[in-house]
């Protein structure tokens, strides 16, 4: 006598089994399968997301600084369809005919699309490449900590759609496509933490990462690297020879970005707005989603809401500080290392205590007038952090419940909608709300003419980035032989 299940129970075990395999890695074609359905779906999830998010390449050319990225765009795509070096700009709409003066201004390779595309469907072409390039690094730390669907999913979440990276994209600020290399940087420094040996074949890496930070034209993050390296080392003075090492070797490599707008800015940095007014500023920052025409109300008239906008949500918070913190340092985590350079970038956030490194005459340092964005670089850390302690959690806990786990799949699901609310509120069609347009020519020519003071910062800086890259991989081959007699 045959007995058959009934179709809602059998419906309840599939249900109960695909739960259990989204919280908990195991062997088996099951979740292998899952595991890469999941993955997939996130990735093309995000790929849409910015596809709506900047309106699929009719990009608002007419407002704020996307006024200064169409005529960069346009100046880059008159160049490679003529078939000349970008190096003058002729444009109204650029500070100075030295192009590659410009501290913002995009040099990578990918900048060659613009020979096939308009410059409204490169800004999402490219945003598009270098979102890839961050899905990478974070595929690198899913397969490095083992991680679950569960677990992957609020990193990749928090990582791609804080209100850190889509209010700075929102408002024009293209170079912010480097934020996307910073998962490598910072899994380089944690597979330190954990024993990796800091040789010469790491400080290469470190400055190759770095490299391709500075090729964005994204010098801001170039700059809070250095700074983190700098506390890191500082604060865990066993790493202090290897983070010196990494951060001169890495302005090295990078001084074909840095030296013309070296000579180009010598002898006057940019003067000091703020960072977070007060702490409680910085909170509801992290926490409170502000309308595009709220953006410029007080205290932010001069400062914009747009550069102190972290907005991860209530729950996010409390993912990071719970799983990112607290168990980083109450379990003796080898990542404990990290929490001192995430305290050190945090504190010079607030209000006017980076000011004060702002008026030293140090190099790089004066460049930085909004010190509310160095926030990014300790929330990246700090997410994928969190990330692999959640998995941690999940894995010493075991199996639990369904009730548990719908709990948690909630919490989740609450996370994402939160974000999705604030891209959907700051899009850039949304932008209108918050600058009035301004109808401008993006269209820029090439006008190179001799300039020998910016055509000598630029061959020096060429042969110097050329030199040390040769150096470091001499010196990684030589390390990497004498590791293996």
């Amino acid at each position: 006598m045959s007995h058959h299940r009934p179709l809602r129970i059998v419906i309840l075990d599939v249900f109960s089994t695909l739960v259990e395999v989204f919280f908990l890695p195991a062997p088996g074609r099951l979740f292998a399968w899952f595991d890469r359905f999941w993955t997939t779906t996130l990735y093309l999830f995000g790929m849409l997301h910015w596809g709506y998010f900047l309106n699929w390449g009719k990009v608002p050319f007419d407002l704020h600084d996307w006024t200064h990225t169409g005529a960069y765009f346009s100046f880059l795509r008159r160049a490679v369809l003529s078939n000349q070096l970008p190096l003058h700009i002729g444009s109204a709409l650029s500070t100075s005919d030295r192009y590659l003066g410009q501290p913002e201004a995009l040099i990578s390779p990918q900048a060659y699309l613009l020979r096939f595309l308009e410059p409204g469907l490169f800004t999402l072409v490219n945003l598009l490449i270098l979102y890839t390039v961050g899905f990478v690094a974070l595929l690198w730390l899913k397969k490095h900590y083992s991680l679950a669907p569960a677990a992957f999913t609020p990193v990749f979440v928090l990582f791609n759609f804080n209100g850190h990276i889509t209010a700075h994209y929102a408002v024009g600020h293209s170079e912010w496509i480097g934020y996307y290399f910073l998962p490598f940087f910072l899994l380089l420094i944690l597979k330190v933490s954990e024993g990796e040996k800091p040789g010469w074949r790491w400080v290469l890496l470190v400055a190759l990462t770095l490299f391709g930070i500075s090729l964005q034209g994204a010098s801001h993050f170039f700059l809070w690297c250095l700074i983190f390296l700098l506390a890191w080392g500082v604060f865990t003075p066993k790493y202090l020879l290897p983070a010196i090492q990494a951060i001169g070797f890495s302005i090295l490599l990078s001084l074909f970005r840095l030296l013309p707008p070296a000579v180009e800015f010598i002898g006057g940095g940019k003067g000091f707005i703020s960072g977070f007014p007060t702490v409680t500023d910085m909170f509801t920052a992290l926490v409170t989603i502000k309308y595009p025409a709220e953006a410029l109300a007080r205290p932010f008239k001069s400062l914009g809401w747009w550069e102190v906008d972290t907005y991860i949500g209530l729950t996010g918070l409390a993912f990071l500080l719970y799983f990112g913190v607290y168990r980083t340092w109450h379990r003796q985590s080898p990542a404990r290392t990290l929490l001192a350079p995430i305290a050190a970038l945090t504190f010079l956030s607030i209000g006017q205590i980076y000011g004060v490194i702002n008026r030293l005459p140090v190099p790089l340092a004066d460049s930085e007038r909004i010190a509310a964005r160095f926030l990014v670089l300790p929330l990246v850390a700090l997410i994928l952090m969190a990330g692999f302690n959640f998995q941690e959690y999940l894995s010493a806990k075991g199996r639990c419940s369904l009730s548990e786990r719908i709990f948690s799949l909630g919490l989740l699901i609450l996370m994402a909608h939160d974000l999705f609310q604030h891209s959907r509120i700051w899009r850039v069609t949304n932008m209108y709300a918050l600058f009035p347009s301004t109808p401008v020519d993006i269209r820029a020519g090439v006008i190179n003419h001799p300039d020998p003071p910016y055509i000598t910062a630029l061959a020096a800086g060429a042969a110097a980035t050329v030199l040390t890259l040769i150096a470091l991989l001499i010196l990684a081959i030589r390390e990497r032989r004498q590791d293996k007699r």
